[in-house]
């Protein structure tokens, strides 16, 4: 985990209150997680604008922060921006190699684009560093059923039903086009934002499943 991963994750305690984060001096030599920290309780309160103004702050003063990149990657998904959310959370995963949301996060954006083999790749290392990631095996059922590669794409499936995750109805559908067609832009049939698609969809370094 990076300084700048673990810092935001002791300062978002639920004590913490976004007054007391603008309270951060800006010349603060913890300038940039002064405004990762500041971003990701904006993005919590669902000030999305004012949450990106703050987080591309951060990746601005220091572009290794990674919390900031992820959660930069997490708002331009939830507006479809797939391939600048790919960038962000392949930034946010070069910064921490071991934060599995990053990869989770960037395979979404390339199942959207209908980059199957670069999100199989993504959430294998997710599954990887999570083993117990429900959402992350049924998303890479869906990418692996886009290459043809059926079996496997059904053995993901039935991990991610014995880990209990319950893919919501247009999620569900996904997959079932997925392999009915064996082609990326099933995925395309989600309803709504990326973001609210499901609950291991997750795109905020401050939540879990």
């Amino acid at each position: 985990m990076s300084p700048c991963m673990a810092e935001l994750r002791r300062a978002m305690a639920p004590s913490t209150s976004i007054s007391e984060l603008r309270r951060v001096p800006a010349d603060a030599p913890a300038a940039a997680m002064g405004h990762a920290r500041r971003g990701t309780a904006l993005l919590k309160a669902g000030a999305a604008r004012d949450a990106e103004r703050e987080l591309r702050a951060a990746v601005e003063i220091d572009p290794g922060c990674a919390a900031a990149w992820v959660n930069l990657g997490g708002i331009l998904l939830s507006r479809w921006e797939f391939a600048a959310a790919v960038d962000a959370n392949r930034r946010a995963a070069a910064a921490d190699p071991a934060l599995a949301l990053a990869h989770f996060n960037q395979a979404i954006g390339h199942l959207h684009l209908g980059e199957a083999d670069q999100a199989v790749e993504s959430l294998g290392r997710a599954v990887e560093l999570e083993p117990e990631n429900g959402a992350a095996y049924f998303h890479l059922a869906i990418a692996l059923h886009a290459l043809r590669r059926t079996q496997e794409a059904r053995l993901c499936a039935a991990f991610a039903a014995e880990l209990h995750y319950r893919p919501p109805p247009a999620s569900a559908e996904a997959l079932r086009l997925a392999e009915a067609r064996g082609n990326a832009s099933a995925v395309e049939q989600w309803e709504g934002s990326p973001s609210s698609n499901a609950e291991g969809d997750r795109n905020v370094t401050t939540q879990g499943r």
